[in-house]
């Protein structure tokens, strides 16, 4: 039966979130509306208080986001104040400070709420992995209530969790005034340990628990039961949990302590705590180390005993302690206080490794944002459609400063025909798209344009989803590009202009490139269609292996190769001078360009002239052989008319020497015709075998 009453509803009710949005909703508006009253009769000084309902609400219940509502209220408060006493500069001055303290209340309120939660999430932890049974109660005047339970406790009881929760505590005891005396002995010392008692399970058996229990803020009480129905095995049990206890505690690999409270002195520990603290063993310890000597840090320790007599234990609680040899070490610690002994219990842990990661990983960021400051790409972190960060490089090609970037609409630095590519490619990767780099302009009417590659990556950015965009400048690479592409047009049409054919092979024997010219002569072979990336034996399948092993001796030699190639083509032969000619890359042979010329009438012409000179030479030596045979007739003539004398012989006389002087000069011009042919053999290479 539920008995929960007026304060259990108000309780659950209390614990909803969202009745806590509304009360801050409302504290909020309230608080404004006050202070805004205040300000208009004057009475500015008591209603600004009124703001620290609605922050520490924000703070504790939504830590996460307080801090930003903390700031937004500040803000609000201080324009307020601003518009309605402007220039009352005493009024601003004092609004200006309230605001820092609204903001350092929401920071504090923020950061003990976060603490407090990492409990919360620890406890339940412990609290649903217990091989004990856990009960947590609440206490009202007249009855006690099961708020929580684990699922160990609801087994021993043969229960499910939620039949539970709510029942009255005493409908599972089966004596009542055991249960009085458990309730009283909690009362009065706020805990009880090894309480043996019968608890009814669902079924209507008993069973015999030993139990411990706490009490805890707010009217709170835990305990926990362990099943002894069997007393032998009970003191087993127990007695390996003692045995497992030791074990623990001395092995465990954090530090366990017991100290006095009024000086610090170590009354019991373990290893590992000695160790921490630099001595070998726990004698030495126990006997040399005072808590109240070894704080690095001036009232530290009277702040942790204060804390301890307000709220018993304390949590996660950092601080610097000097080791034996004098160097300090940081620890985390738990720890609770049992005044009536005088002495507090601890669970040290050696956090120094952690501390000096922290501050290596601030100084990495710190590096980090030296270099995007300081890289030549523009770097721009963005979400919602708003600018959250922006290296100087991004800011300054837009002629802003990089704080001037903030907050301002990403599209405003995308060129207007990119910005529909962005957003569809922001759309997909918001999908959960994977995103190659892309390549857009930036820029606008007012600012240079420059062509950029943008990659962008999600990531989170203040604690915030965001997308970090690196963009790299393109715009000399995009000039130089266009450039080259005009020289290679240009390159081109210079070669299919070249009466020559050329064709290039790269280092696997395919043609990589043929001019207009090539390309004719293949078709009179009948060689048609695309030949780029085609072996060169296939282009040429007349030459096959012979045509391939020149190019491999030019790879291999790097030299060039002039060769003289005869082909049949269309009936005819023609003959070709081929220069095979290397292309190097960083020393090697990569590609080898071919110039074939045409040389069919050339070599036709050099045989043409090679019969004539021959023919030339056998007619000058007719001539030659011509004189000796007129010259030996004409002494016979001479002679007889000599011998008939008289007028007759002056005239055949005569004759004759005009006829010898005609061959002397035929004479003269066969030796001047020696002399040419000599010329010609010598420059020309005609006549030579």
């Amino acid at each position: 039966m539920n008995r929960g009453g007026i304060g259990e509803t108000l309780s659950k009710i209390l614990g909803r979130k969202n009745v806590w949005i509304f009360i801050l909703a409302v504290t909020t508006i309230f608080s404004f509306l006050l202070n805004y009253l205040g300000l208009i009769r004057g009475l500015s000084g008591v209603t600004p208080h009124l703001f620290y309902i609605p922050i520490v609400i924000a703070a504790y219940w939504f830590p996460r986001r307080g801090i930003i509502f903390s700031v937004a209220v500040g803000m609000a408060y201080l324009a307020m104040v601003y518009l309605m006493t402007y220039p009352d500069v005493d009024s601003i001055t004092s609004a200006t400070a309230r605001f820092y303290v609204l903001v350092a209340i929401g920071v504090i309120v923020a950061s003990l709420s976060s603490n407090l939660k990492e409990q919360e999430d620890r406890y339940h932890g412990l609290f649903d992995y217990s091989e004990a049974g856990v009960f947590l109660i609440r206490t009202y005047p007249t009855h006690q209530v099961i708020e929580e339970v684990n699922q160990r406790g609801a087994d021993l009881l043969g229960y499910r969790v939620r039949d539970l929760l709510g029942a009255p505590l005493d409908d599972i005891w089966i004596d009542p005034e055991e249960y009085g005396r458990f309730r009283s002995l909690v009362n009065i010392s706020g805990t009880v340990s090894d309480f043996e008692s019968r608890m009814v399970k669902k079924d209507g058996s008993g069973i015999y628990v030993v139990m411990s229990a706490g009490t805890l803020p707010d009217n709170m009480v835990v305990f926990t039961i362990i099943d002894i129905s069997e007393r032998k095995s009970a003191e087993e049990a127990l007695k390996e949990s003692k045995e497992r206890y030791h074990g623990l505690y001395n092995n465990a690999l954090v530090g366990l302590v017991r100290s006095r409270v009024h000086d610090g002195k170590v009354l019991e520990a373990n290893e590992q705590m000695a160790h921490m603290f630099g001595y070998n063993n726990v004698e030495s310890y126990l006997q040399e180390f005072r808590f109240s000597q070894h704080y690095v840090d001036h009232g530290t320790r009277e702040y942790l005993v204060e804390e301890l007599m307000k709220y018993t234990t304390v949590s996660n609680f950092e601080a610097r302690f000097t080791k034996r040899d004098g160097t300090y070490i940081w620890a985390r610690y738990w720890a609770r206080i049992f005044p009536e002994k005088g002495y507090i219990e601890g669970v040290f842990t050696d956090i120094t490794e952690e501390k000096l990661s922290h501050r290596a990983l601030d100084e990495s960021e710190e590096r980090y944002r030296k270099l995007v400051d300081n890289l030549p790409d523009y770097v721009i972190v963005y979400a919602n459609d708003r600018i959250l960060y922006a290296n100087p490089a991004a800011a300054g090609v837009i002629g802003k400063q990089a704080s001037e970037m903030v907050n301002m609409p990403v599209m405003d630095f995308i060129a207007p025909e990119s910005q529909d590519l962005v957003f569809q490619n922001s759309t997909r990767r918001h999908l959960g798209e994977e995103v190659e780099p892309y390549e857009i302009i930036i820029g606008g009417t007012t600012t240079p344009r420059r062509n950029v590659f943008i990659s962008a990556t999600s990531i989170t950015f203040r604690e915030e989803p965001a997308v970090l965009a690196v963009l790299t400048d393109i715009t000399e690479w995009k000039k130089a590009e266009d450039a080259l592409n005009a020289s290679k047009e240009q390159y081109k049409t210079t070669i299919d202009a070249m009466s020559d054919g050329i064709y290039l092979v790269d280092s696997e024997l395919n043609v990589v490139l043929v001019n207009s010219k090539f390309r004719r002569w293949l078709n009179r072979l009948g060689i048609r269609g695309d030949i780029i990336g085609k072996s060169i034996d296939e282009v040429l399948p007349c030459v096959k292996g012979e045509l391939s092993a020149e190019f491999r001796m030019v790879f291999s030699s790097g030299e060039v190769l002039i060769t003289a190639d005869e082909y049949h083509i269309g009936g005819k032969d023609y003959i070709f001078e081929t220069r095979k000619i290397p292309v190097f890359e960083d020393g090697v042979v990569t590609r080898v360009g071919t110039i074939m010329r045409n040389i069919t009438l050339q070599k036709k012409i050099e045989a043409e002239k090679k019969i004539a000179y021959q023919q030339i030479e056998k007619n000058i030596e007719q001539f030659a052989i011509l004189g000796d045979h007129i010259r030996n007739p004409m002494q016979v003539i001479v002679g007889i008319a000599d011998l008939e004398g008289g007028e007759i012989f002056q005239k055949i006389h005569y004759q004759a020497r005009e006829i010898d002087r005609t061959i002397n000069q035929l004479d003269k011009g066969w030796i001047e015709s020696e002399k040419i042919r000599e010329f010609i053999r010598k420059y020309y290479g005609i006549g030579q075998e």
